[in-house]
């Protein structure tokens, strides 16, 4: 089991680091809407958890991982690289800002 969720994590880190860093433009977004598209996100439902990272956001920004017929994540704070998880039953639905 540890080695699946080893490789699971792997394929979803690799995954995070392929989307590259994009540029850093005033990309804002209202509170509660759709985080800016500087915040990676990458997620499987099949194994429940999902990540969101600063990438090239130039701030640090605040968001939460929402759930379909489950339970959000709480609203984190991300610096500049910084990565977070959730784990989750339900369905991965967004990302949005808090």
């Amino acid at each position: 089991m540890k080695i699946l969720q080893a490789i699971s994590v792997a394929a979803l880190g690799a995954g995070l680091a392929l989307t590259g860093a994009g540029p850093a433009s005033a990309q804002t977004a209202q509170a509660g809407g759709t985080a800016p598209a500087c915040v990676g996100r990458s997620h499987a439902d099949l194994g429940g958890f999902a990540f969101v990272k600063n990438r090239s956001c130039g701030r640090t920004v605040r968001v939460k991982i929402v759930i379909r017929l489950g339970k959000d994540s709480p609203c984190w704070s991300l610096k500049q690289g910084q990565m977070r998880r959730h784990n989750y039953w339900g369905k991965y639905q967004k990302v949005v800002t808090c």
